[in-house]
């Protein structure tokens, strides 16, 4: 019977490169008894007998479906605190300014928001903390993770570097092949730049690429995906992908957080180390808002056909190089769950708080790619 026993947590693949990443995830899932630790240990096939009726021990599924459901509800929260945050921060800010004489205006369901670039800046910058204070308050309460867990750092692994600036690269390049059938580009480049107001814009940009890349990682990458990591590396992954997709945004936007959810997670993963997760943030945000001076330029297809030009070939050669490199240790190898992917899935997505969340997210998501 031997070979039936299970201990999820010590069976658990802990195959960072960073030998202290692995360190800190075993030993706080070990060590902290809280309900959202997937925990079980114990033969599954053994049962107790009381007055001669059999009565079947918990079982391993009963123990990831209970792990989940939990991590479910505080992410669903959190999650529905962030929508809200998003869509009413913005717009009760705007009233109030609107009452003190400043020029500025929102679109409901765009987000966009119109009038005074400094005023404009003002609000997108303070509304953006207001959203990440809330959800990271809740988020940290629900799940108590050591500091050195939620931020982990390795200064080593130049291919893993060199990926992170790959994969950048080549989601910028996605998000502009998308974004120019939209024609969304000109329109926002418009609303930067028409108001001659440059310093407003380098100071939004530069809060907007460094900072907000920064707090983003450590919300997905940092707390979350450790979370869910427990119940499968690939489940991780492709859920936080899913999940930031579903936040309001146009469509080239929600591909190219999608992408980055995939290569963030999967450079989390493999290098313990948040910092090329960021990179990868970075990269993306600060060509993006490149191509935005593009389109304003005098001849903005030359330019834009020039920097796809650039951009595609550089991110493959990146990619290319760190596979080579990494090519024994290049697949997401955890498969510790021992639930089916379809009940994992409907476990994560039936609880009041996630369900309300994905309903929501998806009527505002099919609103906004409409009209």
């Amino acid at each position: 019977m031997a070979e039936n026993y299970i201990d999820v947590i010590a069976d658990f693949n802990y195959d960072s490169r960073n030998s202290q990443y692995n360190t800190d995830n075993r030993h706080w899932r070990k060590n902290t008894k809280a309900p959202y630790i997937y925990r079980y240990e114990g033969n599954p096939q053994e049962r107790v007998y009381v007055d001669g009726h059999g009565i079947s021990k918990r079982t391993v599924q009963a123990a990831e479906r209970k792990s989940l459901t939990y991590v479910s509800e505080i992410l669903g929260l959190a999650l529905l605190a962030y929508l809200i945050c998003e869509l009413l921060a913005g717009s009760v800010l705007v009233w109030i300014l609107q009452h003190l004489n400043v020029n500025v205006r929102q679109d409901f369901l765009s987000i966009a928001m119109s009038g005074s670039q400094w005023g404009v800046t003002l609000i997108r910058s303070i509304a953006a903390l207001i959203k990440y204070i809330v959800v990271f308050t809740l988020l940290l309460r629900g799940f108590k993770m050591p500091t050195r867990l939620r931020i982990p750092l390795c200064a080593g692994g130049l291919p893993e570097y060199i990926a992170a600036i790959g994969a950048g690269m080549g989601i910028a390049a996605l998000y502009t092949i998308i974004d120019a059938g939209a024609g969304n580009g000109e329109s926002l480049a418009g609303q930067l730049f028409d108001y001659k107001n440059a310093a407003a814009v380098i100071a939004y940009a530069i809060f907007d690429v460094l900072l907000l890349s920064l707090l983003s990682e450590l919300l997905l990458r940092g707390i979350l995906l450790p979370v869910l990591r427990q119940f499968g590396d690939r489940f991780a992954v492709l859920t936080l992908a899913f999940t930031v997709f579903l936040f309001p945004n146009n469509l080239a936007e929600r591909v190219g957080e999608f992408c980055i959810g995939l290569a963030a997670g999967y450079l989390l993963i493999k290098s313990g180390s948040i910092e090329k997760c960021v990179i990868v943030r970075i990269t993306y945000s600060a060509l993006c808002y490149s191509r935005l001076v593009l389109i304003y330029s005098d001849e903005p297809r030359f330019t834009i056909d020039r920097f796809l030009l650039i951009l595609i070939p550089s991110a493959l050669c990146c990619v290319f190089f760190y596979f080579l490199i990494r090519s024994k240790h290049r697949k997401l190898s955890n498969r510790t769950s021992h639930l089916e992917s379809k009940k994992k899935i409907l476990v994560f997505a039936e609880t009041v708080t996630m369900i309300s969340w994905l309903c929501i997210s998806a009527l505002l998501m099919l609103v906004q790619l409409i009209f």
